[in-house]
């Protein structure tokens, strides 16, 4: 409850910074747009209310706008969304499709009623002497907004080519021709010059009219337009290109640019709307707790299947929790430090270094990822664990440096996901993919430097930075093939990867017990009498890899399913049911069911030694074993312990390997 509150308040103030928290609590801050659907012009007919929904939904996803959207009683399309995006989304929504293609007017002097941050500006230009006002983005955008304009023109804020200011441009009104629409539909949009520019394929009608309008003016510019907001200003001569080339700079944010363009133009078309109400929505705190509190449910659930693994010997909950908790805060540094790489340099940005998303680009976003993101977040997940947990003298055994390490990483992501899940508004697409591929890859991660602490216990020679620096590459990569288009197979393939790292990791860990055990017979320290480094051990597999591999798959069905789910539901506008509910509920039982499996089945080594029998991460000295024995039943068996603390079992087993185990007891035992 005390992580939770932190992280909420955290998202109150605005902490913002790639992979961390900012914004509202999805609920708390929404505003409601209700909208009709107008007839069509040409035909007269009305798009159904259900369809338009749809489409509205698809277009402001590909604005990276999260919204509720659903039909009114009265037929009218609803946008619920958070109020600081409320004005892009009604952009977006009003928007039907397509670039407007208009003239520009050069001569016409805006009269802005704030000028403050603004300079006049002239140039002579092919049809008279051209005048603007020029500042910064705040500034021209507010003059854009504010300044009121006749009929006949409309005005932009547009950037200044190799400058960080803006300026405003006045078009006249109605518009030549609409490259996308009916009249002049775009017939296909490809990436050039390396992604940072669009070559539109149109119909041969909209070059025509833009035929007639250099004959008439040979010197204009041409403004094509995307709704309210300025895409490019071109001589009429470039306009007339085929295919038509809208460049969208030659500056790095210039790929990020085209790219959501190209995103936005390929939304469906939308039918004419007006917009007929908007205005706040009363909280919504059921919403906004879900936001705060499912993301911590989850963390916990993978933090629990983790600690099943470590049952011999578990560490103590208010330590573990306290690890989660640490994780959790250790967002706020790593926030810091991501805000400030990021002002260094904008190659430092890790939203930057796709370059829209391009898979030739991988090499180069994956070597920021690991830096930006990868480094810095493991890092600060690493103090949490090391400042703590690593200084207890409850941290005694190898696989403890798993298990705080899956702590920390878990409490971080905990944190991390209030973001998403507020942002997302509890999509269920977007609740499966970070609970079943997110949640799990941030485990894994601190898994890899959690292993490296552990191993410190039995070997002097370890190291940890190569295990921080090979959870940093993974990190990174995995976050820089989540952001690359076509790659997202690729990313589930990677945590597949990682999980097998895992088990791999989890298994060598459970080899040892606590380096720190004493004989029972005189109380001196076992690792005196044989140090670890010299100890020779004999293993011997227990467990059942089928049954281990079978709950494993299991796992992965389930997960898919229920992303299936989530996004079939989000798709499809249904409302959160008896039927989502139902299904989510069955397929999350099973989930459990397979992952109890899994950690109960998972094949182990039991370890024989000088010191006593190792199991499962808990070591047994041979002072506290009273008595062994087989235990068969069928093809599998046990050895049973008797020791001073009660019954253990090893196994379970084939027969002939726990036959094997006894007899190497007898033999070590004398």
């Amino acid at each position: 409850m005390a992580a939770a509150a932190i992280a909420a308040l955290l998202s109150s103030t605005g902490c913002v910074a790639a992979g961390s928290l900012f914004g509202h609590l999805a609920g708390t801050n929404d505003a409601a747009l209700e909208y009709v659907v107008d007839p069509e012009p040409t035909t007269g007919k009305t798009l159904d209310a259900e369809l338009t929904a749809t489409g509205v939904k698809s277009r402001l996803a590909s604005g990276q706008i999260m919204a509720d959207v659903s039909v009114t009683e009265e037929g009218h399309v609803r946008v619920e969304v958070d109020a600081d995006v409320a004005g892009a989304a009604d952009d977006l929504v009003v928007w039907r499709g397509g670039l407007r293609a208009l003239r520009a007017d050069a001569g016409f002097v805006m009269a802005p009623p704030d000028t403050s941050g603004l300079r006049p500006m002239s140039a002579p230009g092919p049809e008279g002497e051209e005048r603007w006002w020029q500042g910064t983005s705040e500034a021209v955008g507010r003059a854009v907004r504010e300044t009121k304009l006749d009929r006949d023109h409309v005005a932009f804020a547009e950037r200044v080519p190799g400058s960080l200011e803006w300026r405003t441009r006045v078009a006249d009104l109605p518009p030549l021709v609409v490259l996308g629409m009916a009249a002049a539909p775009i017939q296909s949009i490809t990436p050039v010059l390396h992604g940072r520019a669009l070559a539109l394929g149109f119909a041969p009608e909209g070059r025509h009219v833009l035929a007639q309008e250099r004959a008439a003016h040979p010197g204009a510019r041409i403004v094509l337009a995307r709704g309210r907001v300025l895409v490019a200003a071109l001589p009429v001569d470039e306009t007339l290109a085929s295919p038509l080339v809208v460049p969208f700079g030659d500056d790095l944010p210039s790929y990020t640019r085209a790219y959501h363009a190209k995103n936005l133009l390929r939304s469906p078309l939308l039918p004419p709307m007006h917009r007929v109400a908007a205005g706040a929505t009363p909280a919504r705190w059921g919403l906004a707790a879900a936001s705060a509190l499912l993301p911590f449910a989850l963390s916990f659930a993978w933090l629990f299947f983790v600690r099943r693994f470590d049952r011999m010997r578990p560490e103590p909950v208010w330590l573990v929790v306290a690890t989660f908790m640490l994780g959790g805060l250790a967002i706020v540094p790593a926030a810091l430090a991501e805000i400030g790489l990021g002002m260094i340099s904008p190659w430092l940005d890790p939203g930057l270094a796709t370059l829209g998303g391009q898979a030739w680009a991988l090499p180069l976003s994956i070597a920021v990822f690991t830096v930006v993101i990868g480094g810095v977040e493991e890092l600060a997940k690493y103090g949490a664990a090391w400042g703590l947990a690593r200084h207890r003298k409850e941290f005694d055994e190898p696989v403890d440096g798993i298990v705080y390490g899956c702590a920390a990483a878990l409490g971080f992501a905990a944190v991390e996901n209030i973001k998403y899940f507020a942002l997302g508004r509890m999509s269920g697409a977007v609740i499966a993919m970070r609970a079943f591929e997110t949640v799990p890859a941030h485990m894994f991660f601190g898994a890899i430097w959690g292993y490296g602490m552990g191993l410190k216990l039995v070997s002097r020679n370890a190291r940890i930075l190569p295990y921080l620096a090979l959870a940093a590459l993974a990190h990174g990569t995995f976050d820089a093939v989540v952001s690359t288009d076509g790659l997202k197979l690729v990313a589930t393939l990677l945590v597949l990867v990682l999980a097998f790292a895992f088990v791999v990791m989890l298994r060598r860990s459970l080899r040892h017990g606590a380096v720190a055990v004493r004989n029972p017979v005189d109380e001196s320290p076992m690792s005196e009498l044989f140090p670890l480094s010299t100890l020779p051990r004999v293993y011997f597999r227990v467990g059942s890899r089928a049954a281990f591999l079978g709950c494993a798959a299991g796992m992965i069905f389930c997960a898919f399913a229920l992303t299936v789910l989530g996004t079939a539901f989000e798709l499809l506008h249904h409302r959160v049911g008896f039927v989502f509910v139902g299904l989510g509920t069955a397929m999350l039982a099973l989930f459990g069911v397979a992952a109890y499996g899994a950690s109960a089945t998972i094949p182990l080594d039991v370890a024989v030694d000088a010191r006593g029998i190792t199991f499962a991460g808990g070591l047994t000295p041979w002072g506290a074993i009273r008595s062994f024995a087989l235990e068969q039943k069928g093809a599998r068996a046990h050895v049973r312990m008797e020791t001073a603390e009660g019954t253990q079992r090893l196994g379970p087993a084939r027969a002939d390997t726990a036959l094997a185990i006894v007899d190497a007891m007898q033999a070590m035992r004398g």
